[in-house]
């Protein structure tokens, strides 16, 4: 009889430990689903400011996720425009890893002045854009000419900054892809409000060209934090324009950008 408890209780003991193995793999697994991935960060760093003009400057932005240097970024690109200028004349420029997570490219400032600059950076499933602003130092007479040209483009560049909010929000189209006429493409555009992603926000494509009878509006889902996707098919051949429609109705927040691309046969 003696044996019987004995066996039973055993038995029972076993089971109650099996239980509780299960009950804490449960909890640690559900922890590690709960988990918020670490985010990707990027510093833009410059060997010197301010920088000088008419002679070629190193760009450099540091990928990290968490502690780790980031050496596989998809892509790591510069866009970079005179502030009075406006970002509709901005060029891009495509950096290439050194070590350690530092990419580089070499860009030469054409005249004084302050310039904008965004890493453009695609790593680990994740889009970040940092914004910084650097001095372009140059002789009296780059900067005469650089004040002549303020005065010409200053009113444009108030109508980017209150017109399209270019001042608080960076919006990045991906046109680099290769969009063909009948088939499915990806419409992506990631959107930045203050350095940071704009979520939770109503966007829509708008598409339109001579080959349409009418504007066409796309609505957008957001598959990452202030990133923006929809599919969309063009019909022919040819010159669209891809309007990003952005906003915020209960902050009233709202702006949009205008892309233009080439759709092939």
């Amino acid at each position: 009889m003696k044996k019987i408890i004995s066996s039973i209780m055993l038995v029972a003991l076993i089971t109650i430990l099996a239980a509780c193995g299960s009950s804490s793999e449960g909890e640690e697994n559900n922890a590690s689903e709960n988990k918020e991935p670490v985010m990707t960060e990027v510093e833009v760093k410059f060997e010197e400011e301010p920088l000088p003009v008419k002679e070629e400057s190193v760009i450099k932005a540091v990928v990290t996720q968490g502690e780790e240097k980031v050496t596989g970024a998809d892509s790591v690109e510069f866009e970079i425009w005179h502030t009075q200028s406006g970002q509709e004349k901005s060029d891009t420029i495509a950096a290439e890893h050194t070590e350690s997570g530092v990419y580089e490219a070499a860009y030469t400032f054409d005249k004084p002045g302050t310039y904008q600059v965004i890493a453009h950076t695609q790593a680990r499933s994740m889009h970040v854009m940092p914004q910084v602003e650097v001095q372009v130092k140059g002789d009296e007479a780059a900067k005469e000419e650089s004040g002549h040209d303020q005065g010409k483009e200053g009113h444009a560049s108030k109508e980017d900054s209150h017109g399209h909010g270019h001042s608080n929000f960076m919006v990045h189209f991906m046109k680099d892809q290769e969009f063909k006429a009948a088939e499915d493409s990806t419409l992506t555009a990631h959107i930045n409000h203050k350095e940071q992603p704009f979520e939770e926000a109503m966007v829509k494509f708008e598409i339109s060209s001579a080959q349409l009878d009418k504007h066409k509006f796309i609505p957008a889902e957001e598959t990452n934090p202030g990133e923006y996707t929809s599919a969309y098919t063009f019909s022919s051949a040819g010159e669209y324009t891809v309007t990003i429609h952005y906003e915020k109705p209960d902050q009233e927040i709202h702006g949009h950008q205008e892309e233009t691309i080439q759709v092939s046969e």
